[in-house]
């Protein structure tokens, strides 16, 4: 029953770390989800730290620690998630109020507490059974695994709750298992503790429901006059709300030209933010989409094709279908919003049924990949929000549509003569806008297109930058087209083939017209690097190795960041890529005390010579084993979770199927460690060497599967990831033995190394894709995993000195 409770509690861990990742999406806006897992790992870490320092909690017996570690598990789960809702910590106020610094440690750190009572009861099976550690490493790995599938099916589509309530029962489950022996108390007990937590759930309905920052897209719309919150609904990966009101107007980049009332709109907003609208028109009264500066794209193709990608509420749907498109196919990568769409396009209580229109549900890039049509217009929408660019609040996010490779898919699924569209927000300095441009630019000379300039044109608003890349160059007529178009329409043309200078700069009036520059500049060849490195933003296209889009920090800002603290309202002040670093520091701080705590507790009680066997010199090269071991697990972990976001669609799904592979065949090749004790060495060359070998040949799994159906690409992913993780799990088990014949003093503490490593491990690796891309994060992984081969055989091979007399 010991293998039992382990898996359960496991289980019980990884979907609290997958929901703290949906709490965090909707709470600050990021999913977070190095920081969940780095939560999860310090938690482990201090219940080894625990272990070492308090060796009377092992003397309690197997029974004692272990269910009592799971019980206070499940008593803190949903304890925790009412503190997490309670603290009033807000992103956007956190560098106007320094109390929020305070409130931020607290938000972060209080879900420790449950991981560190899940340590506690896994380190201590781990210390109490050394004999037997293969097997119990293995039953928490395998464990683990199946926790991630849970996160990715039904509990958390019924929002946090629902999967925190779930991680309790978990819990109540594992002290069962670990506690008592007949089956009809086993099954009462962990039926009452479900029903505590409905009565739990009905007596307090705001512990339940989670809160989410005022300042977000959805309380502030809720906030104005006649605002009603008609539907929320959840999924795996997802919240979306649809609010509605009499005030909202949302039609970005709008000419002032049109004078006319705007329709009657719905809001929809994903996670509490990324408001789009739903417009209540029908395709023949949408007048209003004449004057939005996608419109210029219907003078240049009669009838067309037309191909959204990511259509939020629907407004390039609607304009297609005014302009008069001979077929409208809108592709959308959540379920909820699909089911929108098609209630506003196919429901004939609300508009005439338009047979022309087609609502498909899957990842633009999987869609793209399989579908052999062309489209005579392709349009990108604008389906994020407007981000104030500063030193990057938003620069986690990985979006892989708007990277190097989705361009250059989307080019080539142009008609003969047809036209790529897509907007961004325009800011000053440039910032996503010429990035945008500068993706579109390279994706162009990848394809072999000599002269990227012929088959450009940007037209901007107030607002907005939108860019047309045809699939020719453009026309004499074509060009002066799009001259009419935009002076009827009163927007800015920033580029055009063989524009003139009293051409620019007409209608919204910068001191500088900096996007024709910057357009000039980077379709020249010779001038783009330079222009790149001048920049006081990053704006070099995003890549499917490196797809954060949303990346411009450079150092350079430092001064200005600084400059700005107390003076910004934003979120983290936008300040989000150092925020990151601050999580490092915090990491090996706090790692680094914890570490060197045991050392010295380890000198002040051993007697005479027993140093030897909890600290000094001679632990080092055991320890720093467990170290190497810590961070290798880690970097290969998180990229292929990372890598793997495009080949499976979305996040949740990503970080469930490569978890699930990752630890269950992990803990399979734990198990197996017993039988194959002497390859220890071996498993970790092979893994220095498959992990340059997977570094390279991710990218190029997801490009020959990326066209079959998402159930095929799960199994293909977890039989890819399979051979690797089975060798992941070898190591440890093997050091846990070696040990266990010569410092078995070490284990807890051991332990608890290899989980501190871990805790860096993670926010190290969300440092390096940032910086270098996924690639060099596994090539590093190669480089631990290579360390630790020489330290094995330098630490816990080599023959054991005799002790002093």
């Amino acid at each position: 029953m010991v293998y039992v409770g382990l898996a359960a509690l496991s289980a019980a861990v990884v979907l609290l770390e997958l929901t703290l990742t949906r709490i965090y999406s909707v709470a600050q806006g990021y999913h977070f989800a190095f920081l969940a897992v780095s939560l999860g790992l310090l938690g482990f870490g201090a219940s080894g730290t625990a272990l070492f320092v308090s060796p009377r909690l092992l003397e309690g017996g197997k029974r004692r620690l272990l269910g009592g570690s799971a019980l206070l598990f499940a008593g803190s789960v949903p304890a925790v998630y009412w503190a997490v809702n309670s603290i009033p910590f807000d992103a956007y106020r956190l560098t106007l109020e320094p109390s929020m610094f305070g409130h931020l440690v607290l938000f972060y750190l209080a879900p420790v507490v449950p991981f560190f009572f899940a340590g506690v009861a896994q380190g201590g099976a781990l210390s109490l059974e050394p004999g037997k550690a293969a097997r119990l490493y293995g039953a928490g790995l395998v464990g683990s695994g199946i926790g991630a599938l849970l996160a990715a099916g039904g509990p958390v589509s019924g929002g946090p709750a629902v999967a925190v309530t779930l991680a309790t029962c978990l819990g109540a489950a594992a002290w069962v298992a670990f506690t008592l022996k007949r089956s009809t108390t086993s099954i009462v007990a962990v039926a009452l503790t479900g029903v505590a937590l409905v009565i739990w759930g009905w007596m307090f309905p705001s512990a339940i429901d989670l809160r989410m920052s005022p300042y977000k897209a959805l309380p502030t719309i809720l906030r104005q006059q006649g605002s009603e919150l008609a539907a929320t609904e959840w999924n795996a990966f997802s919240r979306v709300d649809v609010v509605e009101s009499e005030l909202l107007h949302r039609a970005p980049g709008l000419s002032l030209a049109y004078m006319e009332p705007m329709p009657r709109q719905t809001a929809v907003t994903a996670d509490g933010g990324n408001l789009t609208a739903v417009t209540l028109s029908t395709p023949e009264d949408a007048e209003f989409t004449e004057y939005l500066p996608q419109a210029a794209a219907y003078g240049l193709v009669d009838r067309p094709r037309v191909l959204v990608l990511e259509p939020g509420g629907g407004m390039d749907v609607l304009a297609a279908l005014h302009h008069g498109a001979a077929s409208a196919v809108a592709v959308t990568g959540n379920p909820l919003e699909a089911d929108l769409l098609r209630q506003a396009f196919l429901d004939e209580a609300k508009v005439s049924r338009e047979p022309r229109v087609r609502i498909v549900t899957a990842n633009p890039r999987s869609y793209l990949a399989r579908e052999n049509d062309r489209f005579d217009l392709i349009v990108l929408s604008l389906r994020d929000a407007f981000r104030p660019i500063t030193a990057g609040a938003y620069s986690l996010g990985e979006n892989h549509l708007y990277t190097k490779e989705a361009f250059e898919a989307y080019y080539r699924q142009l008609a003969p003569g047809g036209v790529m569209m897509m907007t961004r927000w325009a800011q000053v300095p440039p910032s996503e806008d010429l990035r945008m441009a500068a993706t579109a630019v390279e994706a162009l000379e990848s394809l072999g297109v000599r002269d990227p300039g012929s088959r450009l044109v940007a037209i901007r608003t107030l607002q907005t930058f939108t860019l047309l890349v045809g699939e020719a160059p453009y026309t004499p007529l074509e060009l002066e087209t799009l001259r009419d178009f935009a002076h009827s329409r009163q927007m800015d043309l920033s580029w055009l083939p063989g524009i003139a200078p009293t051409e620019l700069n007409r209608f919204f009036v910068l001191p500088e017209e900096v996007y024709y520059e910057g357009m000039r500049r980077l379709i020249d060849p010779e001038q783009r690097p330079a222009f790149y490195r001048e920049q006081p933003f990053d704006l070099a296209p995003a890549t499917d190795g490196q797809p954060f889009f949303f990346h411009f920090f450079r150092w350079g800002q430092l001064p200005d960041i600084f400059a700005a603290l107390g003076k910004q309202w934003r979120p983290f002040g936008g300040a989000g890529f150092l925020v990151v670093l601050a999580f490092l520091a915090v990491a090996v701080v706090g790692s680094t005390f914890l570490i060197l705590l045991p050392l010295a507790a380890g000198r002040g009680r051993a007697p005479g010579g027993a140093v030897e066997k909890t600290g000094g010199l001679r632990a080092r090269a055991p320890l720093a084993y467990f170290f190497a071991l810590g961070l290798g697990f880690l970097w290969i972990e998180l990229p292929l979770m990372q890598r793997f976001i495009l080949l499976l669609d979305h996040p949740v799904y990503s970080f469930a199927v490569v978890l699930f592979a990752v630890l269950v065949f992990s803990g399979i090749g734990s198990i197996l460690t017993e039988r194959l004790g002497g390859y220890q060495g071996r498993a970790l060359l092979a893994l220095g060497a498959l992990a340059f070998v997977y570094a390279v040949a991710a990218p190029q799994l997801a490009d020959a599967v990326l066209k079959f159906p998402l159930a095929a690409r799960v199994p293909l992913a977890i039989l890819f990831i399979a051979p690797l993780a089975l060798l992941m799990g070898m190591p440890f088990a093997g050091g846990i033995a070696a040990l266990r014949t010569r410092r078995p003093a070490l284990i807890p503490w051991a332990w608890g190394v290899n989980g501190y490593a871990s805790v860096v491990g993670s926010v190290l690796a969300a440092l390096m894709a940032l910086s270098w891309g996924f690639l060099w994060v596994m090539l590093a992984a190669g480089a631990a995993y290579l360390a630790a081969w020489a330290l094995f055989h330098r630490g816990l091979t080599a023959r054991r000195p005799a002790a002093r007399r």
